[in-house]
Protein backbone atom coordinates (compact mmCIF):
# COMPACT_ATOMS: atom_id res chain seq x y z
CA UNK A 1 0.00 0.00 0.00
CA UNK A 2 1.31 3.51 -0.51
CA UNK A 3 2.07 6.26 1.79
CA UNK A 4 0.64 9.51 1.03
CA UNK A 5 3.14 11.70 2.94
CA UNK A 6 1.58 15.59 3.62
CA UNK A 7 3.49 18.22 4.95
CA UNK A 8 1.35 19.93 7.95
CA UNK A 9 2.40 23.68 6.34
CA UNK A 10 1.24 23.28 3.23
CA UNK A 11 -1.99 21.69 4.25
CA UNK A 12 -4.03 21.44 7.03
CA UNK A 13 -4.44 17.80 8.26
CA UNK A 14 -5.39 18.36 11.33
CA UNK A 15 -8.07 20.17 10.73
CA UNK A 16 -9.15 18.56 7.31
CA UNK A 17 -9.06 15.04 7.87
CA UNK A 18 -11.52 15.09 11.06
CA UNK A 19 -13.79 17.19 8.89
CA UNK A 20 -13.93 15.58 5.78
CA UNK A 21 -14.00 11.46 7.80
CA UNK A 22 -17.03 12.98 9.58
CA UNK A 23 -18.83 14.38 6.84
CA UNK A 24 -17.97 11.04 4.98
CA UNK A 25 -16.55 13.44 1.70
CA UNK A 26 -13.78 12.75 -0.50
CA UNK A 27 -11.25 15.07 -1.03
CA UNK A 28 -8.28 15.64 -2.98
CA UNK A 29 -4.37 14.86 -2.45
CA UNK A 30 -1.12 15.57 -4.53
CA UNK A 31 0.33 12.60 -6.43
CA UNK A 32 -0.75 9.73 -7.93
CA UNK A 33 -1.89 6.45 -6.15
CA UNK A 34 -2.61 3.41 -8.06
CA UNK A 35 -3.46 1.20 -5.25
CA UNK A 36 -6.92 0.94 -3.57
CA UNK A 37 -6.08 2.07 -0.50
CA UNK A 38 -3.06 4.16 0.93
CA UNK A 39 -1.55 5.66 4.60
CA UNK A 40 -1.51 9.25 5.20
CA UNK A 41 1.45 10.10 6.44
CA UNK A 42 1.90 13.33 8.35
CA UNK A 43 5.23 14.78 7.98
CA UNK A 44 7.20 14.54 11.57
CA UNK A 45 4.31 12.38 13.26
CA UNK A 46 3.77 9.17 11.33
CA UNK A 47 0.63 7.35 9.94
CA UNK A 48 -2.42 9.01 10.72
CA UNK A 49 -5.13 7.48 8.50
CA UNK A 50 -6.23 5.29 5.76
CA UNK A 51 -8.02 6.43 2.82
CA UNK A 52 -9.24 4.71 -0.19
CA UNK A 53 -8.44 6.40 -3.12
CA UNK A 54 -11.14 7.10 -5.63
CA UNK A 55 -10.02 8.74 -8.55
CA UNK A 56 -6.39 10.08 -10.18
CA UNK A 57 -6.71 13.23 -12.45
CA UNK A 58 -4.47 15.97 -13.99
CA UNK A 59 -5.58 18.83 -13.08
CA UNK A 60 -4.39 22.49 -11.51
CA UNK A 61 -4.72 22.34 -7.56
CA UNK A 62 -8.40 21.64 -6.83
CA UNK A 63 -9.97 24.06 -4.59
CA UNK A 64 -9.94 23.22 -0.86
CA UNK A 65 -10.15 25.39 1.83
CA UNK A 66 -7.35 23.46 4.19
CA UNK A 67 -4.74 24.75 1.56
CA UNK A 68 -2.57 26.71 3.52
CA UNK A 69 -0.30 27.67 0.20
CA UNK A 70 -0.95 29.85 -2.83
CA UNK A 71 -2.46 27.70 -5.54
CA UNK A 72 0.02 27.46 -8.59
CA UNK A 73 -1.69 27.33 -12.51
CA UNK A 74 0.93 24.29 -13.12
CA UNK A 75 -1.10 20.79 -13.88
CA UNK A 76 -0.15 17.61 -11.91
CA UNK A 77 -1.39 14.69 -10.61
CA UNK A 78 -3.94 14.76 -7.87
CA UNK A 79 -6.21 11.63 -6.05
CA UNK A 80 -9.21 12.16 -5.03
CA UNK A 81 -9.31 10.09 -1.47
CA UNK A 82 -12.10 9.21 1.12
CA UNK A 83 -10.82 8.30 4.81
CA UNK A 84 -12.06 5.43 5.95
CA UNK A 85 -9.51 5.12 9.22
CA UNK A 86 -8.42 8.17 11.12
CA UNK A 87 -6.54 7.70 14.52
CA UNK A 88 -4.23 11.31 15.43
CA UNK A 89 -3.16 9.32 19.03
CA UNK A 90 -2.04 5.76 17.47
CA UNK A 91 1.04 4.62 19.45
CA UNK A 92 2.32 2.48 17.23
CA UNK A 93 3.07 4.20 14.03
CA UNK A 94 4.96 7.16 14.93
CA UNK A 95 7.29 8.48 12.18
CA UNK A 96 10.20 5.95 11.95
CA UNK A 97 8.61 2.89 13.53
CA UNK A 98 7.48 1.53 10.67
CA UNK A 99 10.36 2.16 7.87
CA UNK A 100 10.74 -1.04 6.16
CA UNK A 101 7.98 -2.67 7.18
CA UNK A 102 5.68 -4.51 4.36
CA UNK A 103 2.13 -4.00 4.27
CA UNK A 104 1.03 -6.56 6.38
CA UNK A 105 2.95 -5.58 9.31
CA UNK A 106 1.77 -1.93 9.36
CA UNK A 107 -1.66 -3.05 8.75
CA UNK A 108 -1.36 -5.51 11.71
CA UNK A 109 0.57 -2.58 13.81
CA UNK A 110 -2.66 0.12 12.96
CA UNK A 111 -5.16 -2.63 13.70
CA UNK A 112 -3.81 -3.59 16.76
CA UNK A 113 -3.29 0.41 17.65
CA UNK A 114 -7.20 0.56 18.15
CA UNK A 115 -6.91 -1.41 21.21
CA UNK A 116 -3.78 -0.14 22.48
CA UNK A 117 -4.58 3.12 23.72
CA UNK A 118 -1.02 4.59 24.75
CA UNK A 119 2.41 3.90 24.31
CA UNK A 120 2.46 3.69 28.54
CA UNK A 121 -0.04 0.81 27.94
CA UNK A 122 0.79 -3.10 27.45
CA UNK A 123 -1.75 -5.45 25.75
CA UNK A 124 -2.12 -6.97 29.32
CA UNK A 125 -1.94 -4.40 31.45
CA UNK A 126 -4.87 -2.71 29.58
CA UNK A 127 -7.24 -5.65 29.33
CA UNK A 128 -6.14 -5.95 33.42
CA UNK A 129 -7.28 -2.16 33.31
CA UNK A 130 -10.24 -2.46 31.37
CA UNK A 131 -11.28 -6.11 33.24
CA UNK A 132 -11.11 -3.88 36.69
CA UNK A 133 -13.25 -0.77 35.05
CA UNK A 134 -16.13 -4.00 34.03
CA UNK A 135 -16.02 -5.59 37.23
CA UNK A 136 -16.96 -2.31 39.33
CA UNK A 137 -19.80 -1.64 35.80
CA UNK A 138 -22.72 -0.57 37.16
CA UNK A 139 -25.58 1.94 36.13
CA UNK A 140 -23.95 5.80 36.72
CA UNK A 141 -25.45 7.48 39.44
CA UNK A 142 -25.34 10.76 37.13
CA UNK A 143 -25.66 11.57 33.66
CA UNK A 144 -22.96 14.34 34.10
CA UNK A 145 -19.67 14.15 33.01
CA UNK A 146 -16.90 14.60 35.49
CA UNK A 147 -14.00 15.53 32.97
CA UNK A 148 -16.44 17.82 30.49
CA UNK A 149 -19.64 18.57 32.54
CA UNK A 150 -21.51 17.36 29.45
CA UNK A 151 -24.85 16.21 30.56
CA UNK A 152 -26.19 12.95 28.41
CA UNK A 153 -29.68 13.21 29.68
CA UNK A 154 -30.61 14.69 26.72
CA UNK A 155 -30.38 11.25 25.52
CA UNK A 156 -33.50 10.33 27.42
CA UNK A 157 -33.41 7.89 30.00
CA UNK A 158 -30.51 5.78 27.91
CA UNK A 159 -27.99 8.80 29.01
CA UNK A 160 -27.29 6.65 31.93
CA UNK A 161 -26.15 3.73 30.41
CA UNK A 162 -23.92 5.88 27.90
CA UNK A 163 -21.69 6.59 31.19
CA UNK A 164 -18.55 5.39 31.78
CA UNK A 165 -16.60 4.47 34.70
CA UNK A 166 -12.84 5.60 34.62
CA UNK A 167 -10.41 3.55 37.28
CA UNK A 168 -7.65 5.47 38.22
CA UNK A 169 -4.85 5.35 40.86
CA UNK A 170 -7.65 3.09 43.26
CA UNK A 171 -10.40 5.36 42.51
CA UNK A 172 -12.96 5.68 39.69
CA UNK A 173 -14.84 9.09 37.97
CA UNK A 174 -18.26 8.84 36.21
CA UNK A 175 -16.58 9.81 32.55
CA UNK A 176 -18.62 10.27 28.85
CA UNK A 177 -16.89 8.28 26.34
CA UNK A 178 -15.12 10.85 24.53
CA UNK A 179 -13.77 11.90 27.48
CA UNK A 180 -12.89 8.18 28.93
CA UNK A 181 -11.00 7.51 26.06
CA UNK A 182 -8.98 11.04 26.16
CA UNK A 183 -8.25 9.88 29.73
CA UNK A 184 -6.59 6.74 28.43
CA UNK A 185 -4.66 8.55 25.55
CA UNK A 186 -3.20 11.09 28.27
CA UNK A 187 -4.72 13.90 26.54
Amino acid sequence: MSVIRIDPNVYDVWSALPTYFQEASPFYVEGQIDEATAWIEILGYGIVAEVEVMLVEKTQRPFDRYWRTEATPEVTAYSLVDVIGLDFHHPLLRTGLYEGDTDVEIRDKWERGYRVPSAKWTRETFRAHLADEQARLQLAPTTVCEACGDDLSRFGAFGVRLMEYHLEAGSGTWLCPTCHKARHYDM
